[in-house]
């Protein structure tokens, strides 16, 4: 046999990207009785939160909010499965999450690369799934990218924007606005964690590690003893294309991870004698690339006026965030707007202004970079 496995799946929904935003959306959508089919390249759902990457999930920083529905679902059976907070339960919560759901048919380790269009409308999307050598096509009435890169975008014809838009296009005069539009864009980090073992724990770097200062990581602030220290600090890649150089991008960003640690631990300066590294991220953490366009694009001045839209679907609760592109090697740090109270994001930022059966979910939805910068998170 000289050709590839083939499957084709049809479904009402198509939802390309697992991770939080397109497993609430794929669950959602299943429950309300909607055949459902959800694509994932990873083999764990999860995406920025998973056991990969392990940037926690959080959103609304005022005192009188939480996050609420599938998040406080998921956060219920999280604090009785897994009250250590070990990361690969965790994944295993979300992964029971998909699983239990009878309209919802999911593919793990699965990647879409094409999509057929006819007209203003996707009919299917294509994705390989490297376990089992397979192409999977799914033909759906309508789809979902959750991809945050919006890999539909190139393979569909919707509209998208990329990087930073000048402050007078949307009248963003706001924190250190961008007076010129350009294409930099907030950029990506790997993670690392470490954890105080009780013993002298001994650190050889390798010799492709890079060469890091203790100055530099005085003005990062590290402090190993915060239980919010995640490192990440660690970005690069704003100055560049975060889609079509990540891995000339990550590669150096583990160089560097290894280089911090190097100096942390062997400099002296960082009272690190006990301190392991506990976890080295090979993922990406992606904060922005491409964003999809809509009917409406939510702006930093609707957040701060609390985003009163009469389509108001969801929340959001971050303050303003704007990272420097230059990332780690930035003379200078990021740009921290506080948000007040809690803003609406409205429906038309969900669904593609071109694409008449394309929906978003998650940190590619319509909204300007520096609307972006909040509701990412």
């Amino acid at each position: 046999d000289m050709s590839l496995d083939e499957k084709i799946i049809t479904a009402d929904f198509c939802v390309v990207g697992g991770g939080m935003a397109g497993v609430f959306a794929a669950i959602t959508a299943a429950r309300l009785g909607v055949k459902t089919v959800l694509i994932h390249e990873r083999p764990v759902f999860g995406g920025n939160a998973s056991s990969e990457i392990r940037m926690w999930i959080c959103g609304a920083q005022q005192r009188l909010y939480r996050e609420g529905g599938l998040q406080e679902e998921l956060d219920l059976e999280n604090y009785y499965f897994n009250p250590s907070k070990n990361w690969y339960l965790f994944d295993s919560v979300i992964y029971g999450a998909v699983m239990r759901e009878k309209n919802l048919m999911a593919f793990l380790n699965c990647t879409c690369y094409d999509a057929h269009c006819d007209g203003k409308k996707i009919k299917s999307v294509a994705a390989y799934q490297m376990t089992t050598q397979t192409i999977i096509k799914v033909k759906a009435k309508y789809f979902a990218d959750c991809s945050g890169d919006s890999v539909l975008a190139p393979l569909s014809g919707a509209n998208f924007m990329y990087g930073r838009e000048s402050a007078a296009e949307y009248g963003e005069y706001v924190i250190q606005s961008h007076e010129n539009g350009d294409n930099k864009t907030m950029g990506n980090s790997v993670l690392i964690q470490a954890r105080n073992v009780g013993r002298k724990v001994d650190f050889v770097a390798p010799d492709w590690a890079e060469k890091v200062s203790v100055e530099k990581l005085k003005y990062k602030r590290v402090n190993l003893k915060s239980p919010g220290e995640n490192f990440w600090y660690i970005e690069l890649g704003g100055n560049d294309d975060v889609v079509r150089n990540a891995e000339t991008i990550n590669k150096r960003l583990l160089a560097l991870c290894l280089g911090v640690w190097n100096t942390i631990k062997n400099s002296g300066e960082f009272d690190a004698d006990n301190y392991d590294l506990e976890f080295l991220g090979f993922l990406p953490a992606k904060r922005e690339s491409r964003r999809m366009k809509g009917d409406y694009v939510l702006t930093a001045n609707d957040i701060l006026s609390g985003g009163k839209f009469e389509d108001t679907v969801a929340y959001g609760g971050w303050g303003l965030d704007d990272h420097n592109p230059d990332g780690f090697d930035g003379k200078e740090g990021n740009h921290y707007q506080n948000v007040d109270e809690v803003y609406g994001i409205p429906y038309r930022c969900l669904y593609s202004e071109n694409v008449e059966n394309l929906f978003f979910a998650g940190r590619n939805i319509s909204a300007t970079h520096m609307a972006t910068s909040s509701a990412r998170v």
